[in-house]
């Protein structure tokens, strides 16, 4: 019974493996998996547009992104999160909800594909928020991976008041229009980590 408790105590007592460069290893010998805090991602899809985030990973299985997107008439923001599981692994499975809105903008480059100057005013004044809820999965290192993601989405598509020619001098005002409603959404990019 005394070698017992003496052997409980000295195991209790015995200091963790260190290595030279100061990391401390677990009970098998192997060092701990830390996922790069900070981190940069690129991504095209539907309804965001093509978008570019700030990625930051608190926690082993969580990360957080912010940044910037464009869907061609606007530019917008969109913030979100994500559980990933085996973020160890090579095959890294994820469910993520994200939010965000485009705000509706003007084009340099619209006047030359469309002739008709009530048309390029109905889709310069077009806006869009979206809320997403995606499963998928990365592919590659912690440090420089490919994502896939796809699920569903509400959007909430609204278009401000325009004034459109009916030709010569008559014009018919139309009040805001507002589509909202769940469709499909999906999505791909890298995401580069470092620190």
């Amino acid at each position: 019974m005394l070698s017992a408790l003496v052997t409980v105590f000295a195991l209790a007592a015995t200091p963790p493996l260190v290595t030279t460069e100061g990391v401390t290893l677990d009970d098998k010998g192997k060092a701990p998996f830390e996922a790069p805090f900070f981190g940069v991602q690129i991504d095209a899809g539907a309804p965001d547009g093509i978008g570019a985030s700030l990625v930051v990973t608190p926690g082993r299985f969580f990360r957080l992104h912010a940044g910037g997107l464009t869907n061609g008439v606007g530019s917008g923001v969109r913030f979100g999160a994500m559980l990933m599981a085996f973020p160890s692994f090579a095959f890294r499975p994820f469910i993520g909800i994200d939010g965000g809105y485009v705000f509706g903008g003007e084009l340099a480059w619209l006047p030359q594909l469309l002739k008709d100057e009530s048309l390029r005013n109905a889709v310069t004044g077009v806006s869009v928020g979206f809320a997403n809820a995606q499963v998928g999965f990365e592919v590659g290192s912690k440090n420089v991976a490919f994502t896939l993601r796809a699920g569903l989405s509400y959007v909430d598509i609204g278009m401000a008041n325009q004034s459109i020619s009916t030709g010569g001098t008559s014009m018919v005002t139309v009040s805001g229009i507002a589509l909202r409603g769940f469709i499909p959404s999906a999505r791909l990019g890298f995401i580069f980590c470092f620190g």
